[in-house]
């Protein structure tokens, strides 16, 4: 072999090996996120054990997260610690609730002075009311804390907005923003909360979305801004640009299963199957049983005209849970438009067992019968539904069954 050619392939194993390696701890990250989202702390330790951090904060702080979540407080210290090696403050509160566990009183207070003076800054009730927090209340350190010019009139403002929100009194805590804001047009989580709760009050996205983008001009990587922007973004039918937030999160934040699963949605809505499907499978990696992965990939297939692999999933995903009759509609549709009327027919049968009085469904169970040319039936089944206020099955009544 010509010496270049041993060269390139070295340099080309290293690139895939690499290219493995990073892979492979993607899936482990991830693997971690599902388990911390299901609670199962015990599982995400054991997974936590197993992955090799090389000091990606993303990975750092979800193993941070697991060892917390058990009790191993020594060890979610260590990699809190890591995360905060910039002295960005994004863990103090964190490691404050860690040195209270360990009743290291004078660690909790160094780190909840350091907290409230960094961008990460809690709420005053995270303090006030957390539980781990409870010694250090009671403790000489919490007087000469507590009594500090802690928080600003604006956070305090904030803070009300958010209890006449969380109370259901939503105009009270808008009018608390409106007021804060034409005080101080420079506070991005007015903008923040503003728009969440006027989504809540009226569902005005227009306005929503307006002070989002005020909020992302303040602060253009924060995840959570990003994150809301491109959920609204999506149900507002703007899919690219809601891709593309997603993506700023996902880049902001790495290996979040929720914003993957999003990602996939986004795309699938694009008509960008290939792309869709790819997030799929980063999601069953870290999680092959997720019913609602399975769903999505079941759906996507189906929106890419392919019914078999779309016939898989949903059947994956009826294993779960037989009784799931948004499955049973979704997989009934990829045997009718696969041909196989009589499969649909009976998927569109359990369905109707669980839920007789929807008119869809009848429908749906008329169709499979038309096209097995089974009319007489299926016009019974037309009338069913459209007795049931589902009008579309008239179309075929009037045409098939009138004569």
């Amino acid at each position: 072999m010509p010496p270049m050619s041993k060269w390139l392939l070295l340099i080309f194993s290293a690139l895939f090996t690499q290219a493995l390696c990073a892979q492979t701890l993607e899936e482990q990250a991830m693997k971690i996120d599902d388990l911390l989202q299901k609670k199962l702390y015990a599982q995400a330790a054991e997974q936590a054990d197993s992955v090799s951090s090389n000091n990606n904060t993303r990975i750092l702080f979800l193993k941070a997260e697991a060892y917390y979540y058990v009790g191993q407080w020594e060890r979610a210290i260590q990699f809190y610690r890591l995360v905060n090696q910039d002295n960005s403050g994004q863990t103090d509160f964190n490691l404050a609730l860690c040195f209270a566990n360990v009743n290291r009183l004078d660690s909790v207070d160094y780190y909840l002075r350091s907290n409230v003076k960094s961008d990460y800054k809690v709420s005053s009730n995270q303090i006030e009311f957390n539980d781990d927090l409870k010694k250090f209340r009671n403790s000489p350190y919490w007087e000469s804390f507590w009594k500090g010019d802690l928080y600003s009139a604006d956070e305090k403002s904030l803070e009300r907005a958010q209890y006449y929100a969380e109370n259901k009194q939503l105009s009270l805590a808008l009018d608390i923003l409106d007021e804060l804001i034409e005080k101080n047009k420079n506070n991005d989580r007015a903008y923040f909360y503003r728009a969440q709760y006027i989504i809540q009050l009226n569902k005005d996205y227009k306005y929503a979305l307006g002070d989002l983008k005020t909020a992302l001009k303040l602060k253009p990587n924060k995840f959570e801004y990003n994150f809301l922007m491109a959920q609204y973004q999506l149900e507002t039918f703007k899919n690219k640009k809601a891709y593309e937030y997603f993506q700023k999160a996902d880049k902001i934040e790495p290996y979040r299963n929720n914003v993957c699963y999003y990602l996939a949605q986004s795309a699938q809505r694009m008509g960008q199957y290939d792309l869709a499907i790819s997030y799929v499978d980063r999601l069953l990696k870290a999680d092959d049983r997720n019913i609602e992965t399975l769903k999505l990939a079941g759906l996507i297939y189906y929106d890419a005209e392919k019914y078999q692999p779309s016939i898989e999933y949903l059947t994956n995903a009826l294993y779960i849970n037989s009784r799931r009759i948004d499955l049973l509609v979704a997989r009934g549709k990829a045997y009718f438009d696969d041909g196989q009327y009589q499969r649909a027919g009976m998927d569109f049968n359990i369905a109707i067992d669980l839920d007789i009085q929807n008119g869809e469904l009848w429908y749906y169970k008329g169709l499979a019968y038309f096209y097995q040319d089974k009319k007489d039936q299926a016009c019974k089944y037309f009338k069913k539904a459209s007795f049931l206020n589902y009008y579309k099955a008239d179309e075929y009544l009037l045409k098939e069954c009138s004569r």
